[in-house]
Order: C-alpha cells, then sequence, then structure tokens
C-alpha cells in the first residue's frame, strides 16, 4: 500500500472523527496554552524589569559619578561637553529631604531629566515640573495621604556631599506644589523628582552628584576612557551598558526555572492523559487498523499513519492553545494599562513544537500497540476490547524498587534530620520514586481501594454508589493514570500550602523574638539627645501607643569574677511594659524577671567572661561609674535591643547619672495595624534630622503580606498540574461512557432514568477525586514537611488543617465539576441507540 494513501485516510480520519480530536487535543491545548502563557510571561517580564529596574535610560551612554567626597563642579560639567563624541551632558542633584505629614524617613529628592532620550519616567497624573517649586512623585510615594496632584507638601532638605549647609545648623523648609505623579525605575522607589536647579538650590550644594552623557556615534566604553583620564581621582565613570547588566534581578533565572519546571511537570502529565487516551481510542479503531493490514499496509505504515494522527492533533492544539494564550496576554495587559506584552515568534514556534513531540511521544505505545493488530481481528464486531488491566511482574518489580527507593530518601532525608541542600535533594527524587511507584502499581493500589469501598458506598448511595465502584475497577489502568496525575497535582497542592504555613510562623516568631517591638526610634549616640522628657511624654501620651520603654546607654567594660573582662555596650532599660524583650533568655534559678541589682547579658559576653546564671559581674564605665550586678538572664546576641549588657534605670543611674535617654521602644495599641504608629508620631516628634525611626512591626507585617503573595504564586503555578489533571478526569469519564454506551442503553431500557446515570457518573468521579485528594494531602504534607529540612531557622514545623481540608473539599468540588459534561452524555444515551450499537 502506497505511503501516500495512507497519509490522506488518516487526515480523512481525523476530519471524519473530530471527537477524537478534540478528547487526544483538549489536554494538549491546556498544555499548550500555559507552555506559550509562560513564554509570553517570561519574556515580557524580562522586558519589563529591563526598564523598570534600569537607573539609566536606553540614550545615555556614560554615567559619571563622585566618590562621596566632592560633587562635580560646573567647571567639571563645561569640559564634559568638548569631549569628543558626547552630543549632549546632563546634570543630575541627589540628595535626601523629610516630608513634613508623611513620617520621620528621609526620601530621596533627585533633580535630573524629565523629558528627552536620557529621561527615566513616563507620566501617570497631571504634568511635568516647568516651575521653581514644582515636584512630581513617584507612584508609590504619591499613594500616600494629602501627596496627590495638586498638594502643598513642605521639604526639609538634609545635609549631603557637596552640601553648603551644616548638619548641626536649624533645618531649613520649602514647600513646593505636587505637578504630576510619574513612573519610574524601583531604584528610585519613593523619590521626589524635579529640575537640577530646582534640587540644586533645595539641597545647598556646590555642584551635582552625577552627570549623564549622551554618545550616539561613537563606543561608549572609549568615551568612558577619555573622561576618566580627564576627570582624575575622585570619580567613578561607568558605560550605561555596564550599569543595566547589574541592576537586573539575580532572581530573574529562579524564577524563570521554578516556572519552566511547573510547565514540565503539567507537560508531563498531559503526556500521560494523552497516552492512556489513545490506547482506547486505539482499541476501538482495531477493526479499521486492521482492514488496513488486510489490504496490503505493513506494520511501519500503520505505525506512520497513527503517528500522524497524533501530531497533527499536537499541532492543532498546540497552535489554538498559543494563540489563546497570546489573546488572553493582549487581553490582561489592555485591562490593567501595562505595555502590550513581548512576543518571540520563534520561541512561541518552539512551544507548539514541544505540543507536536509530546503528542508524538504519548501516541508511541498506541502506535506500537497498532502494529500488532492481526488482519483477522478485522472479523470481529465487538466495539471494545479491554486491555488487561495485570501489572505483570517487570512492573511490579519497578514499582516494589521505586517504593523502597521512596521510604529509604524519606528515612534519610525526612526523619534522619538532614538539613539544606540534601533535604531539599531528597525531598525531590523520593517525590518523583513515590510516583513512579503508583504508576506502576497504581491499578493493582485501586482495585483494592474500590474492594475496600465497596460495601460502604452501597450502604451510602444504594445502586448508583455499586455501578460506580465496579465502573472504577474495570478500567483500574487508565482510572489509575488520571488518578495518579491528580494525585500529582493535589501533592504540590498541599506540600506548597504546609510548606509556606511553617516558613510563615517560624519567620514571624524568628522576628518577633528579634524585633519584639512595633517601633524603635533613636536619638544619636553622642552629644545631646533629641528624646528629651518631654518628647518621651508626648510620644507615650498618644493614645495609638501601648507601651513605651526609655533606652538609655553607655560604652563600659564588664568583668567577672575570674579575672575576665569584656568591653561592651551597657543599656538602662525596663523591659517590665514589654515582657517580650526577654521572652526568649536563658533565666536564673528564680526564673524571673529583671530585678534591681541584677543584669541580663548577651551569650557572648557571657562566654568571653565564663559566667553563667547566678554570677556576679562587675561593671564600669569611664569616668568613674561602677557598679556589681547578679546575671539573672542570658539572652542571644541577636536580641539586639538589651545590647551586651542590660539593666534597670535605677542601677543605670549608679554608672552613669546624667545620660540622657538615646532610644524609644514603642508598641502599638492594635499590634495587628503597626501602620497606626506613623502619623501619631509624626505629630509628636520635632523636625530633627537625628532621630531615625524603624518599624519593626511593619516588617512582620510585610513578611506576611509577602508570603501571602508567594501562597498564590505557587498555588498557580502548580494550579497548572491541577487544571490538566481535571481535564484528564473528563476525557476519562467520557471515554468510559463511551464504552458503556451498550450497557447504558441496556439500563435505560430496564428502566434506570438518565438522573440515576448522571448520579453514577457524579458518584464515580467523586469516589476517583476521594481517592486521589486524600492520597494527594497526606503525601504533600509528609514532602511538605520534608522539604522544611532546606530552611533551617527559617520555619517552624506547621500543618494548615484548616486549608488542607479547604484543598479536600475543593478538589472534590472541581472533580465533580469536570464530571458534568460526561454525566450529560451518559443519561442522554437513548435505549434505541444503545441496542443499535456496534
Amino acid at each position: 500500500m502506497r505511503a501516500s494513501g495512507l497519509t490522506k485516510a488518516a487526515i480523512r480520519q481525523i476530519a471524519a472523527r473530530p471527537s477524537r480530536l478534540l478528547l487526544t487535543g483538549c489536554t494538549l491545548m491546556v498544555t499548550a496554552f500555559f507552555l506559550a502563557g509562560s513564554i509570553v510571561f517570561t519574556d515580557t517580564l524580562k522586558r519589563q524589569l529591563a526598564d523598570d529596574l534600569s537607573p539609566v535610560a536606553a540614550g545615555t551612554a556614560v554615567v559619571v559619578g563622585t566618590d562621596g567626597t566632592q560633587p562635580l563642579d560646573d567647571k567639571r560639567v563645561e569640559e564634559l561637553k568638548n569631549v569628543p563624541g558626547v552630543a549632549e551632558v546632563q546634570p543630575v542633584a541627589t540628595g535626601s529631604v523629610l516630608l513634613k505629614g508623611a513620617g520621620r524617613d528621609p526620601y530621596p529628592l533627585i533633580g535630573t531629566a524629565l523629558t528627552g532620550p536620557q529621561s527615566v519616567i513616563r507620566p501617570l497624573q497631571g504634568t511635568l515640573p516647568d516651575g521653581p517649586g514644582e515636584v512630581v512623585l513617584t507612584r508609590m510615594l504619591a499613594d500616600l495621604p494629602g501627596m496627590g496632584v495638586g498638594s502643598r507638601i513642605t521639604l526639609v532638605p538634609q545635609a549631603g556631599v557637596g552640601s553648603a549647609t551644616s548638619r548641626d545648623a536649624p533645618a531649613r523648609t520649602v514647600t513646593v506644589t505636587v505637578s504630576g505623579v510619574v513612573q519610574a525605575p524601583s531604584a528610585m522607589g519613593t523619590a521626589v523628582l524635579t529640575t537640577p536647579t530646582n534640587a540644586r538650590s533645595w539641597l545647598g550644594t556646590d555642584g551635582w552628584q552625577q552627570t549623564l552623557l549622551r554618545v550616539p556615534d561613537r563606543p561608549a566604553a572609549d568615551v568612558a576612557s577619555t573622561v576618566q583620564a580627564e576627570l582624575g581621582r575622585g570619580f567613578s565613570v561607568r558605560t550605561a551598558s555596564k550599569l543595566r547588566a547589574e541592576s537586573g534581578p539575580k532572581w530573574f533565572t529562579t524564577v524563570s526555572t521554578l516556572l519552566t519546571i511547573f510547565v514540565a511537570v503539567a507537560l508531563l502529565a498531559g503526556t500521560l492523559i494523552v497516552s492512556t487516551t489513545y490506547r482506547v481510542l486505539l482499541v476501538r479503531d482495531q477493526t479499521r487498523l486492521a482492514l488496513l493490514r488486510c489490504v496490503g499496509a505493513r506494520p511501519g505504515q500503520v505505525m506512520r499513519s497513527v503517528l500522524l494522527q497524533a501530531a497533527g492533533s499536537g499541532l492543532i492544539a498546540g497552535a489554538v492553545g498559543t494563540v489563546a494564550a497570546i489573546c488572553c496576554a493582549f487581553a490582561i495587559t489592555g485591562i490593567t494599562a501595562l505595555p502590550g506584552p513581548a512576543i518571540s515568534a520563534p520561541s512561541l514556534s518552539a512551544g507548539v513544537l514541544v505540543s507536536v513531540l509530546a503528542a508524538l511521544l504519548a501516541a508511541m505505545p498506541a502506535a506500537r500497540a497498532a502494529t500488532r493488530v492481526a488482519p483477522v481481528a478485522a472479523l470481529s464486531v465487538a466495539a471494545t476490547r479491554h486491555a488487561p488491566d495485570r501489572i505483570g511482574r517487570t512492573r511490579a518489580l519497578i514499582g516494589v524498587l521505586c517504593l523502597v527507593c521512596a521510604l529509604l530518601l524519606i528515612a534519610l532525608a525526612g526523619l534522619g534530620g538532614a538539613g539544606g541542600a540534601v533535604a531539599a535533594v531528597g525531598s525531590v527524587v523520593s517525590a518523583v520514586a513515590l510516583f513512579g511507584c503508583l504508576l506502576a502499581l497504581g491499578p493493582a493500589l485501586l482495585r483494592r481501594a474500590t474492594l475496600a469501598l465497596q460495601q460502604p458506598v452501597r450502604a451510602v448511595a444504594g445502586l448508583d454508589g455499586a455501578l460506580a465502584v465496579r465502573n472504577l475497577g474495570r478500567a483500574a489502568r487508565r482510572t489509575a493514570a488520571c488518578a495518579t496525575v491528580l494525585t500529582l497535582g493535589f501533592t504540590m497542592v498541599a506540600a506548597v500550602l504546609v510548606t509556606l504555613a511553617s516558613v510563615e510562623k517560624g519567620t514571624d516568631r524568628r522576628l518577633r523574638e528579634r524585633d519584639p517591638v512595633d517601633v524603635v526610634l533613636d536619638a544619636s549616640r553622642t552629644g545631646p539627645s533629641a528624646l528629651t522628657p518631654a518628647v518621651v511624654k508626648a510620644v507615650a501620651a498618644q493614645p495609638e501607643t501601648d507601651a513605651v520603654v526609655p533606652v538609655t546607654r553607655v560604652d563600659g567594660v564588664a568583668l567577672g569574677g575570674n579575672g575576665r573582662h569584656q568591653e561592651t555596650e551597657i543599656r538602662g532599660l525596663d523591659p517590665a511594659a514589654i515582657p517580650a524583650l526577654l521572652a526568649d533568655s536563658q533565666r536564673d534559678s528564680h526564673g524571673g524577671d529583671l530585678r534591681g541589682g541584677q543584669a541580663a547579658i548577651s551569650t557572648s559576653v557571657a562566654q568571653s567572661l565564663g559566667v553563667r546564671p547566678g554570677d556576679r559581674i562587675s561593671l564600669r564605665v569611664s569616668g568613674g561609674g561602677e557598679s556589681s550586678a547578679e546575671v539573672a538572664l542570658i539572652h542571644p546576641d541577636d536580641a539586639y535591643m538589651l545590647g551586651g549588657v542590660a539593666v534597670l534605670p535605677g542601677d543605670f543611674a549608679q554608672l552613669a547619672p546624667l545620660a540622657p535617654v538615646r532610644s524609644l521602644y514603642i508598641t502599638a495599641v492594635h499590634r495587628d495595624n503597626p501602620l497606626s504608629l506613623r502619623a501619631p508620631l509624626d505629630r509628636a516628634l520635632p523636625s530633627n534630622a537625628s532621630l531615625h525611626l524603624s518599624y519593626p512591626g511593619e516588617d512582620r507585617a510585610s513578611l506576611r503580606q509577602l508570603i501571602g503573595q508567594l501562597r498564590i504564586t505557587a498555588l498557580g503555578l502548580v494550579g497548572i498540574t491541577v487544571l490538566v489533571s481535571l481535564v484528564g478526569v473528563a476525557i476519562t469519564l467520557t471515554l468510559s461512557s463511551m464504552e458503556r454506551e451498550r450497557e447504558n442503553g441496556v439500563l435505560r431500557a430496564v428502566g434506570l432514568r438518565g438522573s440515576r446515570l448522571r448520579s453514577v457518573t457524579a458518584w464515580e468521579a467523586g469516589l476517583l477525586g476521594l481517592y486521589a485528594a486524600v492520597l494527594g494531602v497526606t503525601l504533600g504534607s509528609l514532602y511538605g514537611r520534608m522539604m522544611l529540612g532546606a530552611l533551617p531557622g527559617l520555619s517552624s514545623p506547621t500543618i494548615p488543617y484548616g486549608q488542607l481540608t479547604a484543598t479536600l473539599v475543593g478538589a472534590l468540588a472541581l472533580v465533580l465539576g469536570a464530571s458534568v459534561i460526561p454525566a450529560l452524555r451518559s443519561a442522554a444515551v437513548s435505549p434505541m441507540t444503545a441496542l443499535r450499537a456496534d
């Protein structure tokens, strides 16, 4: 038989049986959609990061900066204009300012090019500054209250490099108008931008902190060398291309790799489902294949015919999935008003090719089986012939070996307490081996599960449940393959939930131990302190503050009874108002809090002095102050708020009676909302540049928000596999319905209503989902717990029972949703049509 004739027959077969194309192509289309989507997302993210993270514009070729000791004066800037190849010189003035009403932290003030080829900003609202008293704000800063377009804000410039203003001089203020909001590189963060002249005038500098050079017609490296030679030491000259490369995110490759891994897992799952589908369709198509053998087709030609149909299915599914992904990308960017997606034709074409190769790989076992169809099979009138579900000795041996390997790795990497890379690699390899075991022994496990569920399900669901259990066991190999893929998806979901819940709890606990307060307010370490008694009283009087602990400090020496000594910082504070300050300390035999005549010392000081709780130490400071104290507590070195040695204020007064308050430890009334302290503290504190505020409470809140975002992202990635497996459930149930078409017709003929047939399919899907969900959640909890070994010190083993229960319920709901179309198809079978079926 001619090969061209078989090719035409294969193409006609695809056109004549579009339902088969849908069954095999649906899963491939979903995986192709995610594959193309990941390609578009990666390319778009790379382009967006290049724009958002680059500190210089595409039109800038060379960046000239200072070493921090002297600015670029106007004479040097003029000399740069005469360098061969330089077409434009753009000076930049940078510094920092306090914004009245926006907290006590300084914000960058940048005077740079706001238009033209060397501008890195994009206007979002309002207009760009064109007057001496106008500024624009980055979007992050404009989100703060009172910072909208048209607002009048007051800047308090801070002294910096080249400033003519002394740091000890009274703070001067500048009132300006917010003329607009701009999109700027993330390196600028929350910044105030204006013209270079405005910034230099407000900062009071003698020159410029940076100069940007545009060089259109000469290599940037050559110009950089020339400029460096002319300026000499004290100035840095770098090419813009090098700065852009250094500003690229180090985590981009990791994100891209993780995305590729998740898509590859989904593609593998889809390939497994499609392979099972091809096997079933081959059984239904064996009469046609036998006829081809009868008319002279050789086994190789039959194989090529099957593979050609698979390639066509993969090509169509890949093209449709890719086009759908591109359309979704344009729709998302259009709705969110973001720049259009980056479309790489070669990469997307490669994605379609991967879909074709996946289809060929999935169809290969069925194609090889097709070559063994005997011509005499054309005489058979049976609609289907079920392949034996016996797993065979070889397959059983492989399954047992995979199980033994998985258990050994669990014992070594998990129960053995391995950490770091060993735990991570051991967990991954063990999971791969265990799912290899499920693939090999799945039919046997499923048959035993159906036998165990037969009586309970029949007692609950009656005949409908009994039929569903029997149907699951009739094609155990196909059902087990679908259940394994579904289990893989639910395992990944559960592992993500357990790992992130443990990391969130462990990191939050660690941060609370290290930073048990919500706000730390520090004054200058030397000279007069801005934290006067009136300021301390004003802070404590704010209704949003819960506890305020004043802290005095002095450098001194701690001496042990054995003659050892250690220079350290001695702090005076009363931790009774915030007991969490001492929560992680090793206490003496009395187990109480810090009392008069006692001291809390750090672990390193205790080791240097060779003392334990209950021993006595001597404390000395310059100026003659001396006292002795009993070691009551030893705190970890990372409990930095207690310093090297901490004593009560009364004991500290014996050492340094005139020492002023240098810090305040503050907690909020509403611990879950540390942001509530920003506005009250801004009102209570004077405008003094020596005051510095840090917000550990906001760091904890930001961490919880970050972990929440990671949870959503990770669940979205593993959801790819879950979605592919749900498509597999729908296809498996559809194939089962096709095979039982005659049987369903007979049941209808003897009086079983369509609603009962729908119930049978729903029970079948529910039991399949329950089997996969319980197994997946159990394995996911185990491997999520094992993965914590790769995160030593950052996690606390936690099982989020609520989230896992929601996963079980959601899994059942999703699987039942996937069974709707197969259930409707089963119920729609006419008794007469079924009796006439071949």
